[in-house]
């Protein structure tokens, strides 16, 4: 019985009431119930300003279930939630690492998003989620590393089923999401991702934006300034980055 209860709580019919009348909201709308998942982190990749991007990521799959079958996609989205590349990889190694420059992405010099996603062939019961390793190099520094930020999408491991925008939105108040740092720098940027399924207001400090399901946006931060993000999403995590002299930090929120 117990054991019925904590399914039925964690369904995705219950997560769904469950935010829409506040009580106990999940920040994930996903069925944890499921297997054979593929769930992905919204990993932000930049080639505008001099930038280039460095993605290092893992064969999941195979280092903990052993499974040789194991196909690696990756979808690069623009920073308006249009798809500009899709690659798949087969045989690929337990650590990868994999190069975003404007070459690349056929000459584009902007921002967006990109997601991974498992592939397998074996009934492997798994639900598995890839928070691998981003980095940033700016003018051709020293790449600045941050980890993944907030799964955002899941797909099936045989490519059926997928979705996107599954973060949770409150119905009722604005959430306050405060990056704990002042920001004593040349200059500093935040890169934002909507990462629920509606369209989201968001507000930096004085500045309101509206960003439509999955797309980003770059915004400039004033030196010695506190930021605060108030919008209805229950977890909005922005990446910063730091400018000082030819050096740069790249980290959460």
């Amino acid at each position: 019985m117990k054991s019925l209860i904590k399914k039925l709580f964690r369904s995705r019919l219950s997560i769904f009431f469950r935010n829409l009348l506040g009580i106990r909201p999940s920040i994930f709308l996903l069925n944890l119930s499921k297997e054979k998942i593929s769930t992905s982190d919204a990993f932000f990749w930049r080639t505008d300003k001099s930038y280039y991007t460095v993605f290092k990521f893992t064969d999941i799959l195979y280092l903990f279930v052993q499974d040789n079958t194991a196909e690696i996609e990756i979808l690069f989205y623009d920073k308006n939630n249009k798809l500009v590349k899709e690659i798949i990889l087969s045989n690929i190694e337990i650590a990868n690492e994999l190069i975003i420059d404007k070459n690349f992405l056929n000459g584009i010099e902007d921002y967006g998003v990109f997601y991974i996603f498992h592939k397998s062939k074996n009934n492997t019961n798994s639900i598995i989620r890839n928070s691998c390793y981003t980095g940033y190099s700016f003018n051709n520094s020293l790449p600045s590393f941050v980890h993944g930020n907030l799964i955002t999408s899941m797909k099936s491991f045989d490519g059926k089923t997928q979705e996107y925008g599954i973060i949770g939105a409150s119905n009722f108040e604005k959430r306050i999401y405060k990056v704990q740092n002042y920001f004593k720098f040349d200059s500093t940027e935040i890169m934002i991702i909507n990462p629920t399924k509606t369209n989201l207001e968001i507000k930096v400090n004085s500045k309101i934006f509206l960003l439509k399901s999955c797309c980003s946006i770059i915004v400039d931060i004033k030196k010695d300034e506190l930021v605060e993000i108030f919008s209805k999403c229950l977890l909005l995590r922005p990446i910063i980055f730091n400018y000082k002299n030819n050096f740069i930090d790249v980290y959460h929120g």
